[in-house]
């Protein structure tokens, strides 16, 4: 199958590419600043095994033309919580704009089947049920799911958006839900590193996220569907001190107030397919983490698209504190 991945050299999109090239997909990107280091940083050798294509996600002649000739499309092209903050009418033209074309794409293209990142943002602070968005950027990805549920019925496209808690693992993301990959990145440089944010989320590793990914397109039903994907629940404290289990010498801290979001996602049943992959615990999620960031070498570029959508100003350094952690088994179920 040809799959078109929108995104595809970022964070997650990285990940994604090397699971579907994997799985023997043909991978045809889709990215405003195509940064083929991060898939070298993900797997070597894999930027020469896709096709690499600069465009922009709001420029709906551009987006057809990346899409003719696929079979399916991943749509990950994106703006995060504290740029829409920031950029809110960039963050619409990209997130909710730049969705519909890529919905339309794929009626015009024939391609019957879309995987996009929702998030766990649709949720907002209150219910883990009914979404309630308490940020622009949650309110985009909520309006995202509606574009898909008019797609389906209009057209007959099946999509499925996944509603990830905060994910992490090797490489950067942006925003302040990358605090996570970002302090294993400084505990392994040897440097200090703060989330900004503190209480009871989710963890879902990366490559657990680009698993259901490739799984999810031989298995979509004919619908319109979300996915929560939780990973494992704990408290950020937990976090460090599975990182600073992984990596003694680490100095990560957190601060702040809480996310604005639920402490348990239970919006959107798991299908059965779901019950087949594994989720990685917390402590197998940052081992594999690490081990990945030693084994590439931390010299190793790894680098952000350029423009205005990228900030990490909300870690600053502080002293590390230290607290134990308790074992976890590495792979559980998605609850």
């Amino acid at each position: 199958m040809t799959v078109v991945v929108t995104g595809g050299t970022g964070f997650l999109g990285s990940w994604v590419t090397a699971a579907l090239v994997a799985a023997g997909h043909d991978v045809r990107i889709f990215d405003r600043a195509p940064q083929p280091q991060n898939l070298e940083f993900v797997q070597s050798g894999l930027s020469g095994r896709v096709t690499l294509v600069e465009g922009d996600i709001t420029d709906a002649d551009q987006v057809a033309q990346a899409v003719a000739g696929t079979d399916a499309i991943v749509h990950l092209a994106g703006v995060m919580t504290v740029d829409c903050a920031d950029h809110p009418e960039a963050a619409i033209a990209v997130n909710l704009i730049g969705s519909q074309h890529v919905f339309r794409a794929a009626a015009q293209a024939g391609v019957d089947r879309v995987v996009y990142a929702s998030s766990a943002a649709v949720y907002g602070p209150g219910s883990g049920i009914h979404p309630h968005p308490g940020s622009l950027y949650g309110v985009l990805k909520l309006a995202v799911e509606g574009v898909a549920r008019v797609a389906h019925e209009d057209t007959g496209i099946r999509s499925l958006g996944l509603r990830p808690f905060i994910a992490y693992g090797a490489g950067e993301s942006s925003g302040i839900a990358a605090g996570p990959s970002i302090a294993i990145r400084a505990a392994i440089r040897g440097e200090p590193a703060m989330l900004r944010f503190t209480g009871d989320v989710g963890f879902v590793a990366v490559t657990d996220i680009a698993t259901v990914i490739v799984a999810a397109l031989a298995r979509m039903a004919d619908a319109a569907t979300v996915l929560d994907l939780p990973g494992v629940y704990g408290n950020v404290s937990d976090f460090i001190a599975a990182l600073q289990h992984q990596v003694p010498t680490a100095q990560t801290t957190a601060t702040g107030a809480p996310l604005r979001l639920p402490h348990r996602l239970e919006g959107a049943p798991f299908p059965n397919w779901l019950a087949d992959i594994p989720v990685t615990s917390l402590e197998a999620g940052i081992g594999e983490a690490v081990a990945h960031w030693r084994q590439a070498d931390t010299t190793l570029g790894y680098a952000k698209a350029p423009g205005p959508f990228n900030t990490t100003a909300e870690y600053t350094t502080l002293s590390a504190t230290k607290t134990r952690v308790s074992k976890t088994p590495e792979r559980q179920a998605w609850t």
